[in-house]
């Protein structure tokens, strides 16, 4: 079973990927966040193998929140889901230690792949994400 843990600071967007997720046998989504404060506590109570990690949130970045993740929760995987598709923030992302890029319009055809693949120690650029480093 593949634990996650959802960090976005839109609710309707962690509550339809909850929703989609849960649907998922192998995927247990343990917590849902709204900004990175609450994520880092979320991770040391539930333990997850992964977080799915907008950019955008108040209080704390995604980037600042990936970084402060990778540093204190090393066996954590964090994927960037987010609607930048810009090779400026995806390099940020995984300079801070993400594993994964996923941009919000293709998260039905890129995050299970993207979760599966991280999950299994690879690296996953989603379709879009991947166009836009080659530029």
């Amino acid at each position: 079973m593949i634990r996650v843990v959802i960090a976005d600071d839109h609710p309707e967007v962690r509550n339809a990927w909850a929703m989609f997720l849960g649907e998922q046998r192998n995927i247990q989504v343990v917590a849902t966040c709204a900004d990175g404060n609450e994520t880092i506590k979320a991770i040391a109570e539930f333990h997850p193998d992964i977080v799915l990690m907008d950019i955008n949130m108040k209080k704390t970045s995604g980037i600042e929140t990936t970084r402060t993740i990778t540093a204190e929760y090393p066996l954590v995987k964090v994927i960037a889901v987010s609607l930048h598709n810009s090779a400026f923030y995806i390099k940020k992302m995984i300079e801070a230690g993400a594993k994964g890029y996923v941009v919000k319009h293709h998260v039905a055809d890129d995050l299970l792949q993207a979760i599966t693949a991280v999950y299994e120690g690879k690296i996953y650029l989603g379709r879009e994400a991947f166009e836009a480093m080659k530029k």
